[in-house]
């Protein structure tokens, strides 16, 4: 495995990686619309414009098959964790997020502290540690679960 920070010569495969995944196991749980809307939030321009304004997009890779991609929305809010479906509970989501809470901590002096979970993840978040943060959120069929991680000083 090869841990390393995406360029925008990635972002084509990343947006293809993250919108798979996305149609697979989060449009059942979106709302009218949503998918379409999630879905445009990913494409390629928007990834490469998240890159261009800083947000680190950290991925996990075997033989340049892409396993894993976090991308953090400064200074602490996961945007995204998206692990192949055949890799999910192998331990490389584990193995991602700790890189990407030691860059925010390197950065920013804390880990992780937020994400809008979709709602099939939500178990898988507790399990790192978030618990919910308010109600269920829908804008435009997209839904999530507003997460944070309580960080002990």
């Amino acid at each position: 495995m090869n841990v390393r920070n995406a360029t925008i010569k990635d972002a084509h495969a990343i947006s293809l990686f993250v919108s798979a995944l996305s149609a697979e196991h989060i449009g059942p749980s979106l709302g009218k619309g949503g998918l379409e809307k999630l879905l445009g939030s990913m494409d390629e321009a928007a990834t490469k414009k998240r890159m261009v304004d800083g947000w680190p997009h950290i991925c996990i890779t075997h033989e340049s098959t892409l396993l894993a991609i976090a991308v953090i929305k400064p200074p602490t809010h996961l945007y995204h964790l998206f692990v192949r479906t055949d890799q999910q509970r192998t331990g490389i989501g584990t193995i991602l997020l700790k890189i990407v809470d030691a860059w925010c901590v390197d950065s920013f002096g804390t880990p992780i502290a937020t994400v809008n979970s979709s709602l099939n993840a939500v178990e898988a978040y507790r399990r790192f540690g978030f618990n919910t943060d308010g109600p269920i959120i829908e804008i435009d069929g997209v839904r999530h679960q507003p997460m944070v991680r309580r960080i002990p000083r």
